[in-house]
């Protein structure tokens, strides 16, 4: 077969949408692969103003053929469809912070980034224009300010916690948003649905292209030319397996799914798995740990536009070990509000609080060798447990909240508090992580596999550690630019 000029992008979620926009962009022939469906259901949104209305979703399910070896509650969701997970998630779209990679740096060399926010600042300023954003103008030190379409800011109320907050060494700001200011209708369950967004125009505007039903595999490596020549898959509709042949390739399948088509392109130079020399793929599996507080005031505040209280400075905190606040809001939070007489007040308040957790060596997901393969895909051993120290770092703060809210005279009182198990959060980060030596990462600083250098990861599978922030607009970052540096490479013939 004739080699093809063509870069396969694997995955039609966020981190693999904006790989594919970008590469598109620099005029490379793109092509991306979808799991699902062209049809699969994917709900409908009705937005008024930055506030969702009503919505219809799909069920999230859980991973099948799945043996759980670490925390046996832990969860693993995943989304077959077009869009993958941001089908589901909050459209919460915070950047990184400086204090973010330094916070990783002080923890030492194992958990240290090869790049900082300078590195990814000028991309985010290039990728937030495709998200439409409602958010603060001006940044803080836990969250700065990004490239907002609507400016949003919080009632005056909230005055008197962001005094407490600072008290405390913590930012209080209104949590950007895609698409949160935004009128909108779409067939999407929630306002921004990668693919909904970003691949289906430009497929109809012949962009690119996108072939669904097709599960990616493996990769076919050339030990001759020392890079993959083509992407095997599995076509969900005949059963059979097809042979893409490709100039480079860019994994977007998700923590889970990246590391698994690595692992499943084992060869004679790599018997481990595709870039696996160092035996580091599939491990410091991580997520957000992840408490869910409901709070009853003695007042009624003001809930629209959501707020978000950063976590503490690097002084008040351990390396690694912090949490913030998403305040929730929404259809819910609105109706109650107006069958209470009061639009946009309420005298309840709800929060997650997103915490973090040091990424380990020995939380892993790898390929279950007790199992035969079905459909050319293995099952898989999972193992994900949250250390200690993360799920004290949740109660600290949940206190800490109390306190910031009755030091402002809100008379907060806790109605409900739990600790989800690992996994709820579905920010699962660190399989493919990236770092400057081969022995603690995968992918460098450009995402590109470390002795495979036409293969890209570009989704959250990279984090080399997970700030206590939703991570996919750090995803998109980190895809754009890799993609638009592979497609230097490709067109430079380097490749």
């Amino acid at each position: 077969m004739a080699e093809s000029g063509r870069v396969i992008v694997v995955g039609t979620g966020p981190a693999g949408a904006a790989a594919a926009v970008f590469l598109a962009r620099a005029g490379v022939e793109t092509l991306l692969l979808e799991t699902g469906p062209k049809a699969a259901p994917l709900g409908i949104t009705a937005r008024v103003r930055g506030v969702t209305l009503g919505r219809k979703k799909p069920v999230l399910g859980q991973r099948q053929r799945l043996t759980m070896v670490g925390d046996p509650n832990a969860q693993l969701y995943e989304v077959n469809a077009p869009g993958g997970l941001s089908n589901q998630w909050s459209c919460a779209v915070p950047r990184f912070s400086p204090d973010d990679f330094a916070d990783a740096a002080r923890a030492g060399e194992e958990q240290t980034w090869p790049i900082g926010y300078d590195d990814l600042a000028p991309w985010y300023d290039r990728v937030e224009p495709l998200l439409h954003i409602g958010g603060a103008t001006e940044g803080a030190r836990g969250l700065p300010a990004g490239k907002v379409e609507r400016a949003l800011t919080l009632g005056d109320d909230w005055a008197p916690v962001r005094r407490e907050a600072e008290r405390r060494e913590r930012d209080v700001v209104v949590m950007p948003y895609a698409y949160g200011g935004a009128t909108t209708l779409t067939r999407a369950a929630t306002a921004f649905n990668a693919f909904t967004r970003l691949v289906k125009p430009r497929e109809r505007a012949g962009l690119l292209r996108v072939q669904y039903d097709s599960r990616a595999l493996r990769l076919e490596w050339s030990p001759s030319r020392r890079r993959v020549v083509a992407v095997i898959l599995h076509d969900n509709k005949t059963g059979a397996e097809e042979r893409l042949a490709c100039r480079g390739v860019v994994l977007g399948a998700g923590a889970v799914g990246s590391a698994q088509i690595l692992l499943q392109s084992a060869n004679a130079d790599f018997p481990n798995g595709l870039g696996n020399a160092h035996g580091v793929l599939g491990h410091y599996f991580h997520d957000h740990p992840l408490g869910k507080l409901i709070l009853d005031l003695g007042r009624p505040v003001s809930v629209h536009p959501a707020t978000y209280l950063t976590r503490p400075s690097l002084a008040r905190s351990a390396p690694l070990y912090a949490a913030a606040f998403m305040q929730w809001s929404g259809t819910a939070a609105l109706a109650r509000s107006v069958l209470a007489g009061r639009p946009g007040f309420l005298t309840s308040i709800g929060f997650s609080v997103f915490g973090t957790m040091a990424p380990a060596r020995d939380d892993f997901i790898e390929l279950d060798p007790e199992k035969p393969r079905e459909k050319g895909e293995s099952a898989l051993r999972m193992c994900l447990r949250h250390p200690k120290a993360a799920t004290e770092c949740l109660e600290q703060a949940k206190t800490e909240l109390v306190e910031i809210l009755n030091g402002a005279g809100w008379d907060a009182r806790v109605r409900s508090w739990v600790i989800e198990p690992p996994g709820n959060s579905v920010h699962y980060g660190g399989t493919c992580r990236m770092h400057a030596k081969p022995e603690l990462g995968v992918v460098d600083a450009f995402c590109r596999v470390h002795g495979v250098p036409n293969v890209a990861v570009a989704d959250s599978s990279v984090f080399t550690t997970g700030p206590e922030k939703n991570p996919v607009l750090t995803a998109m970052t980190l895809a754009a630019r890799a993609g638009d540096h592979l497609a230097e490479h490709v067109k430079h013939g380097d490749l």
